[in-house]
């Protein structure tokens, strides 16, 4: 299998425990990126070139259908 690690994965999940093994399991593949909140998922999309999203639909705050329509509001109509 070839490397892919040319592509930003994030990943976006309240459980840390979670966070650290998809970044265990996945971090020779991709270029990982981890987020522990919605709104930390929304800074590091500001900041880096993201390619796939990944998010936990049960986080305290914002849930996982909440993150996506926000990232639709901010990224996608503008």
């Amino acid at each position: 299998m070839s490397s892919g690690a040319s592509i930003n994965v994030l990943y976006v999940d309240d459980e840390l425990h979670n966070l650290n093994s998809f970044k265990a399991g996945f971090r020779r593949l991709f270029n990982i990126f981890t987020a522990e909140s919605a709104l930390e998922g929304r800074k590091i999309l500001e900041a880096e070139n993201i390619h796939v999203i990944i998010t936990d639909q049960r986080m305290p705050v914002m849930t996982g259908i909440e993150f996506w329509n926000l990232l639709y509001l901010i990224f996608l109509i503008r």
